[in-house]
């Protein structure tokens, strides 16, 4: 295999790629629309961004009480900030009327028996809602029924009885809500931006193949290159292309995000050796999936029927997603290791394990040798398919000579 020749095709298959209208047209369209996206949230979102400020001051006042049964008098000092007693209902309803209190509140005589509070806040029905599902009015209620019988340093903690959550494994405190969001959406992006460079690759490859069918440009090309040369220089050049575009669309991400995708990676729990390991198995993923496309992709006789035929192996990469839920449950599941170990989709599934989980190092070591392994054995299928399929014009090769070719090359 002559590398000049390997490097000349992937560089014809590049550029024409990249000059297509249909790949200008769709990298151009994300930023666009994340463009538009940005412009309508800064221009619309200016008033709902003033009744978000407006509701949060409204919520961040405190709440007036008025105390007709008596367990709840003195407020309690855990309390004193977000409650204040009234005496009587006119001067907490006047208080409200006049913006220094969020709500009121009337606890009646008879409220051990029924339950029941009346709430007094004509300003804002969501505000009343809200206080009905309020986890600081419910501890307000219960610390202070339990004033008679319980030591004032445990109500103290019945005030606020979870402060923070301590990783025994790591034994690092989280970054708080932020830091679990993101230990989920980041494996997410990372694993959904491998099936959509997959997706595109292969696009652009079965375009081409299709394209060169049609033209009989096959038997041109294959008189000055070999089968072999001619299937790597594919993979490499369109591989490039499909990167390139992803390269494009997270710049312009975070061009349009003003650095809040940097920040999200900052707030994660994620160790940073794992963040190697995302790119690794990203790389690997996408090198398996090109070779086994770009050999499926010859063996159709049209385009629709060449994308039919690719994307068996691209549909391959959402079983984990579909088994999510699984994942960030029990990510030591025996179902979900031997999708781990499995090449097609060791990938996604690690990604995500790796995010939410400790993997046993065996795990990693194993899965990643799988992958390194796989990719040359897909890549000499992948080639002899290739073969295979350029040359059959309106016929399908079938598996009786699939199999034939497999075996005497």
């Amino acid at each position: 295999m002559h590398l000049r020749k390997v490097y000349t095709i992937a560089r014809h298959e590049y550029t024409v790629t990249v000059r297509r209208p249909g790949f200008i047209v769709l990298t151009a369209t994300v930023p666009v629309l994340g463009l538009v996206v940005a412009v309508l949230v800064l221009v619309a979102g200016r008033g709902l961004l003033a009744q978000v400020d407006t509701l949060v001051g409204a919520m961040e006042k405190p709440i007036g009480v008025v105390d007709k049964s008596g367990y709840f008098s003195p407020v309690l000092p855990a309390f004193a900030d977000d409650f204040q007693r009234y005496e009587d209902e006119t001067e907490v309803y006047r208080a409200v009327d006049e913006g220094r209190l969020q709500a009121a509140i009337v606890i009646p005589p008879d409220y051990v028996q029924t339950g029941r509070v009346y709430v007094y806040s004509p300003q804002n029905v969501f505000q009343r809602v809200s206080l009905e599902d309020s986890h600081r009015l419910r501890a307000f209620l219960a610390v202070h029924l339990s004033r008679p019988w319980v030591p004032e340093e445990v109500l103290v903690r019945l005030s606020e009885p979870l402060v923070t959550l301590t990783p025994v494994a790591s034994r690092q405190e989280t970054a708080g809500p932020w830091a679990s969001f993101t230990q989920v959406l980041v494996p997410y992006m990372v694993a959904i931006l491998l099936v959509i460079s997959v997706f595109a690759s292969s696009g652009y490859l079965i375009q081409g193949l299709a394209e060169e069918k049609e033209n009989r440009l096959v038997e041109i090309i294959i008189s000055s290159v070999t089968p072999m040369e001619w299937f790597v220089g594919k993979v490499v050049g369109l591989g490039a292309a499909g990167l390139t575009q992803m390269g494009i669309w997270m710049l312009t991400s975070l061009a349009l995000s003003g650095g809040a995708m940097l920040a999200l990676v900052a707030v994660s729990p994620i160790p940073w050796y794992r963040w190697g390991l995302f790119l690794l198995y990203y790389a690997l993923g996408y090198a398996l999936y090109a070779v086994l496309q770009a050999g499926l992709g010859a063996l159709g006789t049209s385009t629709r029927e060449t994308q039919q035929i690719a994307g068996l192996a691209s549909v391959v990469a959402f079983v984990p997603f579909m088994l999510s839920g699984l994942v960030f449950t029990v990510p030591d599941a025996p179902l979900v290791r031997g999708l781990s170990y499995f090449p097609l989709t060791a990938p996604t599934m690690m990604i995500f394990r790796l995010a939410v989980f400790s993997v046993p190092t065996v795990d990693v070591v194993v899965s990643l040798t799988l992958l390194v392994v796989s990719i040359p054995v897909a890549g000499w299928i992948g080639a002899k398919l290739f073969r295979l399929g350029i040359l059959f014009y309106g016929k399908r090769p079938s598996l009786a000579e699939i199999w034939y070719a497999l075996r005497s090359a």
